[in-house]
């Protein structure tokens, strides 16, 4: 008599008796890993780092966009490019690409035939390990940090994991709708607050490395939270192509990827246009243009997330799906991706110790130019350091900590 395999039953989580010992909860090896979600990982970072940069930026006056109002004709085109092409589209991406990777473990735990209730404390340490990761990276360097706001959401889509398919687009749909509002009011309040004449809107510079690193904390109660609503419904979007394998088999799903890439970065271009004029400072919105245009903004944010995603996977589909067909950039593409935690987080280093105020303090005198330059350049160096990593067959240290963290409490 056989059983049926759980990776086939509903939602991978019902496992049927009898069945044989679970085996050991351990590391996918590096080998063993889908291309297509490693490549987009490592895309991302590059769309994260540009998007980030302005971040680093301070002591001067701020626009929509949180863009800086003293600048260039070339500072002011550059954040216009950026708003319409990376700002609020690669880290949905990132986020959906998270959301995938949780559906990859509940289904190699049901293959594995790990009961539910041990799969589902994986997850959550797993998350919560995440969140600590978050909340290091916030109060020692950057108040941007968006491993906290995954890792809570990651919490919270545990609830979800066994929802029907149904389920988990219809909420990933209205929890979209709510994160469009947040951003359209965290975008315009820049517009809002000239309106009510309650003046310009300063970054400070912050050059006490305890002041700066208190602000940060304080930020973090309030952006974690925020951070995760904003990005739970691609979490969950990402959840439901797991069910699929759409990035692991992407080969079998070249119609659905195209038609995704092709209609996600229309809607995101398209719907990007009117923040990304004003951010240029092609057009000066009225308080409630900025809002509008915000939210529209982040809610076409999500397809762009998508579709980049998708646009990878159809990208690895034509040239095949391993290693070796994979060409140098796609290597190197791979071995950030594999990599993403150590690269994220070295990302802040290279940004923060030279360029802010309690640091190196350059982040004062660079223009929104020449600091996505300089994000570039950090993207670059992480590439370097990834693939000298993946020559000498070493796993980032990040992600070392991390598994050890992990698989060492799931083995206690």
């Amino acid at each position: 008599m056989t059983t049926t395999p759980p990776s086939s039953l509903p939602h991978a989580a019902l496992v049927p008796l009898p069945r044989p010992p679970h085996a050991p909860v351990v590391p996918v090896p590096v080998e063993r890993r889908a291309v297509a979600p490693d490549v987009a990982r490592g895309l991302a970072l590059l769309g994260i780092a540009v998007a980030n940069a302005v971040v680093h930026l301070s002591g001067g006056v701020v626009g929509l966009g949180m863009r800086p109002v003293d600048s260039s004709g070339l500072d002011r085109a550059v954040d216009g490019v950026v708003s319409l092409l990376i700002d609020r589209r690669t880290m949905p991406m990132f986020a959906l690409l998270y959301g995938y990777g949780i559906g990859v473990v509940v289904r190699r735990r049901a293959a594995a035939w790990v009961p539910w209730p041990a799969c589902r404390a994986d997850l959550l340490r797993r998350a919560a390990v995440l969140v600590a990761f978050g909340a290091a990276h916030l109060v020692l360097l950057f108040e941007g940090d968006i491993l906290g706001a995954y890792g809570v959401a990651g919490l919270v889509a545990v609830l979800f994991v066994r929802a029907s398919d149904r389920t988990l687009l219809v909420t990933a749909a209205l929890l979209l709708a709510v994160s469009g509002f947040l951003g359209g009011a965290l975008g315009g309040a820049v517009v809002f607050k000239d309106a009510f004449d309650m003046g310009p809107l300063t970054v400070p510079s912050v050059e006490s490395p305890l002041l700066a690193m208190g602000a940060r904390a304080l930020s973090g109660f309030v952006g974690a939270p925020l951070g995760a609503v904003i990005a739970l419904p691609l979490v969950l979007v990402g959840l439901w192509g797991a069910r699929r394998e759409v990035l692991e088999r992407p080969a079998d799903h070249v119609r659905l990827l195209r038609r995704t890439a092709v209609v996600g970065l229309t809607v995101s271009v398209l719907g990007a246009v009117p923040f990304a004029t004003a951010v240029a400072r092609l057009r000066d919105p009225s308080a409630l243009d900025a809002f509008g245009s915000a939210m529209l903004h982040e809610l076409t944010g999500a397809a762009g997330g998508v579709a980049f995603a998708a646009l990878v996977a159809w990208a690895v589909a034509a040239r095949g799906t391993t290693l070796a067909t994979l060409g140098p950039v796609g290597r190197a593409l791979r071995a950030v991706g594999t990599r993403s935690l150590t690269c994220y987080l070295l990302q802040s280093v290279l940004f923060v110790l030279p360029l802010a105020p309690w640091a190196g303090g350059l982040g004062v005198h660079l223009g929104s130019a020449q600091v996505v330059a300089w994000a570039v350049g950090v993207w670059l160096v992480t590439v370097a350091v990834a693939v000298a990593l993946e020559a000498a067959g070493r796993s980032g240290p990040a992600e070392s900590l991390y598994r050890r963290l992990v698989y060492r409490r799931a083995a206690a």
